[in-house]
């Protein structure tokens, strides 16, 4: 009987997204001092340099903890799960192209509503560091969100359930960001908000290429823009020295607040029209899995 009920609970992929999530985070936390002092008895004495080295310990135990997870649980592999260095380098490309010019069309939007004040240009010689670190994070997470959160749970209710799922998961993943004191209401809105202009987007880059490429791409230049580059937050932390010193003036829902521009109406349009346009491209691409087709799948497997 209790094997029964757990056997139930642990069909149901949100339960072993879960799973990963919570051992994911316990590997991390239990591991992430020692990866801090490993990068001090190397030498490196800037912060940046600890977090490239920390950021890149982060991927290693997320892609090791997808392999188990894909390996014993799920019984499937990485190439089932969009890592495969087929077409990698230009849907990689393609993504940085996309994720630049959203930021950009969003940082103008912006200048144009008069709430984003450039004020100078600076020498930013961390640039080059910041874009590794933003790198490797972005891998991290789009292995966590997309690789192994939407997959699973496309495979077993099919693609508009993973969409809603892996979706609202990264959004609000990132409550544990420090914000700067802000209200929990102000973070869960703009959460809410980072589901639909962030996480929507990002997960109809994996649908529309079944690769992980695309949306790495896209999630580093997002990133890289919108905090080294235009100097503004990115999901409420401040990257310090940027290419270009600006100020946000206005009202939050314009701003974005505390939270940068994710927080803001103006990035949730733009974004959120994106993602909605790649997925109607990848409905006429037929690449979808309804959940009929998805339950069909799963019964076929069974019976090999």
């Amino acid at each position: 009987m209790i094997r029964r009920v757990f056997s139930t609970i642990w069909s149901v992929p949100v339960t072993r997204v879960l799973a990963y999530l919570i051992v994911l985070f316990v590997a991390i936390v239990a591991t992430e001092n020692a990866m801090l002092g490993l990068a001090i008895a190397l030498g490196i004495k800037s912060s940046l340099g600890q977090m490239l080295v920390v950021e890149i310990w982060h991927m290693f135990v997320s892609v090791s903890l997808l392999y188990l997870f894909l390996r014993f649980v799920e019984k499937t592999n990485l190439i089932d799960s969009g890592i495969t260095s087929k077409k990698m380098l230009p849907e990689l490309l393609i993504g940085c192209a996309v994720g630049t010019l959203l930021v950009i069309i969003i940082v103008t939007l912006m200048f144009l509503a008069q709430v984003y004040v450039p004020i100078k240009i600076n020498s930013a010689q961390d640039l080059l560091m910041s874009a590794f670190v933003l790198f490797f994070a972005a891998c991290t997470e789009e292995i966590i969100f997309r690789a192994y959160a939407f997959r699973i749970t496309e495979r077993a209710w099919g693609t508009i359930a993973a969409l809603i799922f892996s979706s609202l998961i990264f959004g609000f993943a990132h409550m544990l960001n420090e914000v700067g004191g802000a209200p929990v209401m102000e973070k869960v809105v703009s959460c809410a908000f980072l589901a639909l202009e962030a996480g929507l987007p990002l997960a109809a880059c994996f649908v529309f290429t079944k690769r992980l490429w695309m949306p790495i791409g896209a999630h580093w230049m997002w990133n890289f823009f919108e905090g080294p580059v235009l100097g503004t937050h990115v999901s409420g932390a401040d990257f310090g020295n940027s290419l270009l010193t600006a100020k946000m003036v206005g009202p939050d829902l314009l701003t974005g607040g505390k939270f940068g521009p994710e927080g803001s109406v103006i990035c949730l349009a733009v974004g959120t029209l994106f993602g909605v346009i790649l997925i109607f491209m990848s409905i006429r691409k037929k690449y979808w899995l309804t959940f009929i087709e998805a339950k069909k799948l799963q019964l076929t497997e069974k019976l090999r």
